[in-house]
């Protein structure tokens, strides 16, 4: 991408006083990015994610700053294509962005509220890094574009996460306090130009356009977060306006409420944040700050500071209650009386030990779909807000085990469960109807549902009929593939 806009001296140039290596900093932002990813731990290790993405023809070699994550070759582009990936065994998400979440450390008995997490990449790696525990509030004031968070919760299994679509710039007092924040902010996304090489470029992006915004979120969630707890702000960025500016700012505003926190990340090369820019200067604590350049650890661009509030009166608020002890009166979702009866028939349909649904609460929505959430999860008590699995659809005769569903409880089943070859898997994926055989309905009783699985994991559903002798395949439409081999 020789001579790209966006990777041209103009715009570059006003880094090279603060960059180590100027040429080396423009040359990687014209370079292929590799496809990185992390393990989803609920599913598998990392030990045997990356044996059996190795024996597929992938390359994955681990991240020394990042365990359970990997790097394979920019040309090794199907990953998202790949059996493994639709089975929720792992998330795909650039190198550098997967940082402030591990900034965060949230833990398993936090509130965890994520400000902007459209697409949802950093919301649903604190929910894995809190074991499926806990409460974590993943929030966009553009409800259009958190359907990849939606998806990505049914794929990976979480049941400790609630989506809301609010204005983060007034997200409600009543949602409580938060133990840990992170505001990933909009920004002028300098830092992904090697992923969007086709990102048409100006010689000065409006950096202060943001700014006002970025100081506006970072103040609310000083304010949401309770004393002791903790905010990780975050640009995919390199420009300071929306960078050290933006936390200066805040850091004056609540002036001995508020403090930025020194941190490393081991493995990981980083530099200071900037105490001084264009004449002007900045609390010397911002250098506590950590810009992440894409030539020093072959990654896109990150800006990231971690925060801790010492100090500041009670905010007007209410503790959230455990989901099981509210009905979410008047909200999308309310506790349903069918959930014992329709969790039966799956039991009795699929052999899966009633226990199994211990510790989760029940909720259906007003479009008659079955939600499983922690009953010890905390989110806000927001109209609009969805919790949880999507498990169940409710509508048919027979209650219908989602894709997320399937993939989550599947590998418990005792019968009903088809052990798929790598052809019927292909065809499954594609949507096409395949023929099992004898042995593979050892465990079947007859026509009716049935889970698709490979190897070690569960794909979905599919619907056995006895008379036809094949399964036709319920996989989604919105996953399905073309194929799922390797390149």
């Amino acid at each position: 991408m020789e001579g790209s806009p966006l990777t041209s001296a103009p715009l570059f140039q006003r880094y090279h006083d603060i960059v180590d290596d100027p040429a080396a900093f423009e040359e990687a932002c014209r370079s292929p990015l590799p496809r990185f990813f992390w393990t989803n731990s609920l599913r598998t290790s990392p030990q045997r994610l990356a044996a059996r993405l190795g024996s597929e023809g992938f390359d994955p070699r681990p991240l020394p700053w990042a365990p359970g994550a990997f790097r394979v070759p920019a040309e090794q582009s199907s990953l998202g294509r790949h059996w493994t990936y639709l089975a929720g065994h792992f998330q795909i998400q650039e190198a550098s962005a997967m940082i402030p979440a591990r900034v965060l450390a949230p833990e398993t008995a936090h509130r965890v509220l994520d400000l902007c997490a459209a697409p949802g990449n950093k919301t649903v790696q604190c929910a894995v890094a809190m074991d499926n525990r806990g409460t974590v509030v993943g929030n966009d004031l553009d409800c259009g574009r958190l359907g990849p968070l939606r998806q990505s919760i049914d794929r990976l299994g979480l049941f400790n996460v609630t989506i809301t679509c609010h204005d983060g710039v007034n997200y409600p007092p009543r949602t409580g306090p938060f133990d840990r924040i992170l505001v990933d902010a909009p920004c002028s996304c300098e830092g992904t130009s090697r992923r969007a090489m086709d990102r048409s470029g100006r010689d000065r992006p409006p950096y202060h356009r943001f700014q006002r915004k970025q100081i506006l979120l970072l103040s609310q969630a000083v304010r949401r977060c309770r004393v002791g707890g903790r905010i990780v702000y975050s640009t995919c960025t390199y420009a300071p306006e929306e960078n050290e500016a933006v936390v200066d700012a805040v850091l004056k505003q609540f002036d001995g409420r508020l403090r930025i926190l020194p941190f490393a990340v081991e493995g990981l090369r980083t530099t200071e944040g900037l105490t001084e820019w264009d004449r002007t200067t900045f609390l010397p604590d911002l250098a506590a700050a950590r810009r992440i350049w894409p030539h020093h650890n072959d990654t896109g661009g990150f800006f990231i500071a971690l925060l801790e509030r010492i100090a500041g009166p009670p905010e007007e608020e209410a503790e959230p209650s455990p989901i099981g002890e509210r009905a979410h009166p008047g909200g999308y979702q309310h506790i349903s009386g069918r959930g014992e009866s329709a969790l039966k028939l799956l039991t009795d349909r699929f052999g899966i030990a009633p226990d199994t649904w211990a510790g989760l609460i029940f909720l259906e929505n007003k479009a008659q779909v079955g939600f499983l959430a922690a009953a010890s999860h905390r989110p806000p008590n927001l109209p609009e807000q969805t919790s949880g699995l999507k498990c169940i659809h409710l509508r048919p005769r027979y209650p219908i085990l989602t894709t997320g569903a399937a993939a989550a409880f599947g590998p418990l089943a005792a019968r009903n469960r088809i052990a798929a070859t790598a052809d019927q898997r292909d065809a499954y994926l594609r949507r096409e109807a395949f023929t099992p055989s004898a042995d593979q309905l050892a465990n079947c009783d007859g026509t009716g549902y049935v889970l698709v699985g490979y190897q070690e994991a569960v794909l979905g559903m599919g619907f056995y009929g006895e008379e036809q002798g094949r399964i036709a395949s319920l996989f989604p439409k919105s996953l399905a593939i073309g194929g799922c081999g390797t390149d």
